[in-house]
């Protein structure tokens, strides 16, 4: 049997859903492929923000923003790195993320906001309601409702060109699936692939897991090998989250239904703001690590063994150092002063910003697992489980080195005032994970996939993480946002082309 459309989206994240739907609303026919189980990707897995300027949640609130400030903004996120944007696609992020946001609130989803984000000027954070699989539920009925043919646990073999070379299905399960106008590559980022990380950022980094363990770089070893090229590999986004909570989380476990979730953006915003922290800081601790400022203000990460592990100053050391545990732990050591200083405003342990923030009381009330306080370290050690002796000795030293004025061991410089006062603290076990890998397949400004030369691969469109084409996307909100602004801006593109489907196949791009 022949499957054939005229359009193929391999992957059934947002950036492939998003695709599926402005194809079809296009007038083509899609098939989806996607390896997993179940639609959702990365999308599903998300904190879930969106960031766009122009919306009619900002116009509700009274913020008066524009396309030009917007990517203004994204230039002082980006600081150093904004000497390597690609300012062709950063443009059309802006230009089309408002457009978008109504798009998916035309679809079901529902959001809280705009929300402040630093150092951006403007409020400019959408927070989807009730929680990230919010997005996969409205696209997948958009999809359903569209006629887009979805199939599942469909890992993707290899591409396939007709006699002319150009780019026209794929191969999986030993079945080939074609696309007459084009395929699109929307397999998410490579934070999964051991492979990959090693190759371009280090043995070290290679060895951190990734959230999404299924973001193996399928699309950029498919979109390599027929003529593609990475770029900007060099950056993963690693660091350090608490343990899972063994208890539940009424926000994840909110159905996303159209008429709840909008009653519930009514609902939500109406609430006192105390009273809507309050509710969200339960969601905040169970996953989202402590901020660094905490470390700047004294505290010292240890390992297992109780000794410290490395330059807190470093978020991708700290994950580094943790990863090579055998267990992939760590915990944060602290004393009463850093303990008062963060449990009030403005000095937050974990941050949802402009939404909520959690402080050290929140943890002993929200996540007992993971807080351990003491009137001794020996105490606090037992308490953790780890070597009295080995934490005392850490501690020593490390208080010695502040009273010194430098940090010898480990080249850390922001010292604060060491552990001296009881009674102690610590938070965890906290695990290392790669959250997100910022390198992508080159693209053009219609996401065709491009070569070394910047000659289009015919018939190949990227989107998503998979096409991210150099852009920084270095704040919050940014990744979901290109994920469905390049997914609906392919699918578009794609349903336009030429119909190049030549049932004469020539030998598969890549086998695997």
């Amino acid at each position: 049997m022949i499957y054939t459309a005229d359009v193929l989206v391999i992957g059934g994240g947002g950036s492939g859903m998003s695709a599926a739907i402005s194809a079809a609303t296009s007038g083509a026919s899609v098939i989806i492929l996607e390896k997993c189980a179940e639609v959702g990707g990365s999308t599903a897995m998300s904190v879930g923000s969106f960031t766009a300027a122009n919306t009619s949640y900002q116009y509700r609130a009274g913020v008066n923003d524009s396309i030009d400030l917007f990517v203004e903004d994204m230039k002082v996120a980006n600081g150093e790195f904004e000497a390597r944007e690609n300012k062709e696609l950063r443009r059309i992020l802006a230009e089309n993320a408002g457009p978008t946001v109504e798009w998916l609130s035309s679809i079901g989803v529902q959001f809280l906001g705009p929300t402040p984000e630093p150092p951006y000027e403007k409020p400019r954070m959408h927070n989807v309601l009730p929680n990230s699989k919010a997005y996969r539920e409205a696209l997948l009925r958009e999809c359903r409702k569209r006629g887009v043919a979805i199939y599942t646990s469909m890992r993707v073999d290899n591409l396939l060109r007709n006699a002319a070379g150009e780019i026209i299905g794929a191969s999986a399960n030993g079945q080939n699936y074609f696309g007459r106008r084009g395929v699109i590559l929307a397999t998410g980022d490579y934070s999964a692939s051991t492979e990959l990380k090693a190759k371009y950022v280090g043995e070290a980094a290679a060895k951190v897991p990734p959230v999404n363990p299924n973001n193996t770089g399928d699309g950029f070893y498919l979109g390599t090998e027929a003529g593609g090229v990475m770029m900007q590999m060099d950056r993963l986004y690693e660091g350090l989250r608490f343990a899972p909570s063994t208890r539940p989380d009424p926000i994840k476990m909110l159905p996303s239904v159209p008429g709840l979730t909008k009653l519930m953006r009514v609902v939500v915003e109406r609430l006192p703001k105390n009273l809507l922290a309050y509710v969200i800081r339960g969601a905040l601790t169970s996953w989202i690590g402590p901020n660094n400022t905490m470390y700047a203000a004294g505290a010292i990460l240890v390992g297992p063994d109780g000794r410290r592990l490395a330059n807190e100053d470093s978020d991708k050391l700290m994950a580094r150092a943790v990863a090579a545990t055998e267990a992939n732990t760590g915990y944060m050591i602290f004393d009463a002063r850093v303990a008062k200083k963060f449990s009030a405003w403005p000095n937050p342990v974990s941050t949802f910003p402009g939404v909520a923030y959690a402080y050290v009381q929140d943890y002993k009330r929200f996540r007992p697992d993971v807080y351990h306080q003491a009137d001794t370290l020996e105490e606090l050690a037992e308490s953790l489980g780890i070597d009295p002796a080995a934490l005392k000795a850490s501690v020593a030293r490390w208080n010695e080195q502040v009273r010194a004025g430098a940090d010898a061991e480990l080249g850390r410089e922001r010292l604060g005032d060491g552990i001296t006062e009881g009674p102690f603290y610590a938070l965890g076990p906290m695990n290392a994970y790669v959250t997100l890998a910022d390198g992508g397949l080159a693209v053009d400004t219609q996401l065709r996939v491009t070569t070394e030369d910047g000659e289009v691969v015919p018939g190949l469109w990227a989107a998503g993480s998979t096409g991210q084409g150099g852009l920084q996307l270095l704040n919050h909100g940014l990744h979901i946002g290109w994920a469905m602004i390049s997914g609906r801006l392919a699918g578009r593109h794609v349903a336009q082309a030429q119909n190049r489907l030549d049932l004469k196949v020539a030998e598969p791009v890549l086998t695997r």
